[in-house]
């Protein structure tokens, strides 16, 4: 009887308890590692993509950028990518290598933002999508508060859509 006493006594007090705080520390990625994940996502086998007829100044400006990137000269590498934007302010691709420069750079919110806006204006289809929501991921866990696991794997989940398959 004693023990079933002693036992109740335990339930009760562990039920009043203040569950002690627990902070979550920020990944201890760097941010090569952190593009490395995010450049990693490549296309998924027969999955529905669209591509929007690339304009020739912005590709030429977008491959000088990252071949600058490939040295190691980031501000020629983000001057190339600004000045594709001057031209379409709206084109995913460069945004979103703009906000994946901005991880490099450590620049957090202006990688979330720019992310954002790619997804906004992209297909929200394949391996850019995937780019778009991990980069969010990133800076959101760099800044403390990245989103939930669950809503990550949903998010990237959306990214791919498979064709009907053909009888």
């Amino acid at each position: 009887m004693k023990r079933v006493r002693i036992l109740a006594l335990c339930v009760v007090l562990a039920a009043c308890s203040q569950p002690q705080e627990t902070t979550v520390p920020a990944e201890t990625l760097s941010p090569e590692q952190m593009l490395g994940k995010i450049r990693a996502q490549s296309d998924v086998g027969d999955e529905v993509v669209f591509q929007a007829m690339p304009d020739e100044a912005i590709v030429d400006l977008r491959q000088r950028a990252q071949t600058a990137e490939q040295i190691g000269e980031y501000a020629k590498a983000r001057d190339l990518l600004d000045a594709a934007l001057a031209i379409n302010g709206s084109d995913p691709e460069v945004l979103q290598l703009r906000a994946e420069l901005a991880i490099r750079q450590k620049t957090w919110s202006v990688a979330e933002t720019l992310a954002q806006k790619s997804f906004d204006s992209g297909a929200k289809l394949g391996n850019l999508c995937r780019r778009n929501w991990l980069t969010v991921h990133y800076a959101q866990l760099a800044q403390g508060h990245a989103l939930p696991e669950q809503a990550l794997a949903r998010h990237l989940a959306d990214c791919t859509v498979l064709p009907p398959a053909r009888m």
